[in-house]
Order: structure tokens, then C-alpha cells, then sequence
């Protein structure tokens, strides 16, 4: 049928290394899913309140649609420049272990005072600012300078910094000043959060269709284009503020901060955990393709075959994302059983 033909034209395009990992990840999500519904069953049965009837439930679901829309294409084009990154800058003879750590360091400064200056100046500039950047972040990769990229890298640490901070405190606050209900925002946060879900598997997939063409600078293409959709839409948005941004309220916002940890080591704790989990994980961002470069089948041995790895690694990545998935189901399911926090005392 359909299903056969579709297979039979992705084992003969790419690899069989590459589809048959994805093909396996998809299959056992589904697995997990199906396995989730079944044994939780219907746990919360749909409670349609009468709480402000069908035109402001349309009103709500359009806003939704509006903010979904611009956030989930940010996200793709995010996640499609994840895919080469490294192949990229290994085929231009520059160090990305180097570009990499530097884009990191720029996004750990930015990111400690980004969010006042956003709520200051406004979140709509700030997310037109983060499409402005996403641009020409994605134009300087073309260019094999070391300056520019170093440039690039620079950018793309203050453009992260942006992306998870203008975006979401521009919808919460547009929601809330609209008057929808507190309990929707759930709602919009669970649908962000299987769509950003849906975009990293389908980035990995894009990705791989746009660098059998142009080569390792075609996804990074194709986040261009994502990303001048993107700002289209945003600049209908209705711009809204938070904090006057003042050194004042910076240092208060430090400084409270800072009391929080020394009154509660458990805080402390949690974020030492965080950071490391979040080195072990940009360790792995860094080092996946060339690990995998070295032992792919058909490469030469103890070599970095970035060329023979090249016509699978968007699937490789498109797996993986699907992995995340089944975690994310795997944890769901978990907390029905048991609690995230198992020491004592503490709720």
C-alpha cells in the first residue's frame, strides 16, 4: 500500500542506518502513547463549563491560534539550525567546538538581564528584535570568516536569551490583559509544548531534505525563510510591558535572588543540578555528530567520515527529538505513580 511505497522511496533516498532509528523511535512512541492512554484511560473527564460562553471561547481559541502559530514557527527554525551546525563549521576548516562555547557564554551573560531590558522596552520589540537578529544570524553562517562567526555565534547567545523570554511573556500578558481565564494558560503551555515537540522531530526531517540540496547551509536557508514568516505575523501583535527596567529594580531583583538561595539550600541545590544536567546535555549537542561521524557504517575507520554521515543525519536528529518525546510521555505517566520530589519534608 501507501505505507510500503513511502518506505521503499526512504530506503532508497537515504540510508538504512538513518531511517531504521527513526523508524524504530516513531514506532515505540507510539507504543508508549497508546500504552499511557490505556492505562490512565479518560482520568479527567472533559468539564465544559458554561463559564463565558461561545463567542469568548472563539475569541480565546483565535488569540491562541495567533500566538501557536508564531511561536511554533520561531521554534522550527531554532531547531533547524541545530542539525548541522557542526558539519557546517567543520566544512569550513573553523573549530565549532570553539564557535559553539562561545555562543553558550554569550547566551549564560545576556541571559542573566534580557528578560528585564525586554519587559522594559517592550515584548513585541523584543521578539521583532529576535526575528531581526535570527536573520542576520543565519546570513553570517554563509561566510567562512572567523570574525563573522564569532560575530554570529555572539548574536545567536543574545537571540536564545530572547526566544524564551520575549515570546512567553508576551502571550501571558496579552492573555491576561484580554481577561481570559488563569486555567487557559495551561492549555496554551501543554499545546506549545507537544508542538515544539512536533517541530524538532520535523526539523531534523527538513533539514535533511533542504542539505541533500544546498549542501550543509540549506537548513540554515530554510530557518531564514521560517523566521521572515515568523516576524510577518508578529508585527500584528499589540505591543505590552513589564517592569520599568530601572538599575534599581535590577538590583532588587538580584538581590532578592540572592536571599532566596542563602535562606534555602535546597534552591542552591537545584540549580547546581540544573547546571550540571545542562552541561551534560551541551556536551552531548556539541560532541553527537562527529562521535557518530567516526563509527558510521560504510566510513573509513578511526576517521571523522562527516562526509558519509552527511545523508543521514538529519534522521539521526529527527530520532533523537522523537526520544525526547517518549521521555516526556515516560515522565507523564511516572507522576501518576510516584512524586518528582522523594526526600523528606519537603512538598
Amino acid at each position: 500500500g501507501m505505507l510500503g511505497l513511502g518506505l521503499e522511496g526512504m530506503y532508497g533516498r537515504w540510508p538504512a542506518w538513518a531511517v531504521n532509528p527513526f523508524i524504530g523511535c516513531v514506532m515505540l512512541c507510539g507504543l508508549v502513547i497508546l500504552g499511557q492512554s490505556q492505562l490512565v484511560g479518560n482520568k479527567e473527564p472533559e468539564k465544559k463549563s458554561a463559564k463565558k460562553g461561545g463567542g469568548r471561547d472563539a475569541e480565546f481559541q483565535a488569540f491562541q491560534r495567533q500566538w501557536l502559530l508564531v511561536y511554533l514557527l520561531t521554534m522550527l527554525a531554532d531547531w533547524l539550525q541545530g542539525t548541522h551546525m557542526y558539519s557546517l563549521y567543520e566544512s569550513y576548516g573553523q573549530p565549532p567546538g570553539m564557535l559553539f562555547s562561545i555562543g553558550f557564554t554569550s547566551s549564560a551573560v545576556f541571559g542573566t538581564f534580557l528578560g528585564i531590558l525586554v519587559d522594559k522596552y517592550g515584548r513585541k520589540r523584543a521578539c521583532i528584535a529576535f526575528c531581526l537578529l535570527e536573520i542576520v544570524i543565519n546570513l553570517l553562517e554563509h561566510v567562512n570568516n572567523w570574525e563573522l562567526l564569532i560575530l554570529g555565534r555572539v548574536l545567536g547567545g543574545i537571540s536564545t536569551s530572547l526566544l524564551f523570554t520575549a515570546f512567553e511573556s508576551w502571550m501571558v500578558s496579552e492573555h491576561r490583559r484580554r481577561g481570559f481565564p488563569e486555567e487557559d494558560l495551561a492549555k496554551t503551555f501543554s499545546l506549545a509544548q507537544k508542538g515544539n515537540g512536533i517541530c524538532a522531530v520535523l526539523a531534523g526531517v527538513m533539514a535533511q531534505v533542504s542539505a541533500d540540496h544546498l549542501g550543509h547551509i540549506g537548513p540554515f536557508q530554510l530557518a531564514i525563510f521560517l523566521t521572515i514568516l515568523a516576524l510577518f505575523f508578529v508585527l500584528s501583535w499589540r505591543e505590552n510591558y513589564g517592569g520599568d527596567g530601572s538599575d534599581n529594580e535590577k538590583q532588587h531583583l538580584f538581590g532578592d535572588a540572592v536571599k532566596c538561595i542563602r535562606k534555602d539550600s535546597r534552591i542552591l541545590l537545584l540549580g547546581m543540578n540544573q547546571s550540571l544536567f545542562e552541561g551534560a546535555m551541551y556536551t552531548f549537542v556539541i560532541m553527537w555528530v562527529p562521535t557518530l561521524a567516526r563509527m558510521v557504517p560504510g566510513g573509513r575507520p578511526g576517521e571523522f567520515s562527516f562526509d558519509v554521515f552527511a545523508p543521514g543525519q538529519g534522521w539521526i536528529f529527527a530520532a533523537m527529538m522523537v526520544c525526547i518525546t517518549i521521555g516526556g510521555e515516560l515522565f507523564a505517566g511516572m507522576l501518576k505513580i510516584t512524586t518528582v520530589w522523594r526526600g523528606g519534608g519537603g512538598g
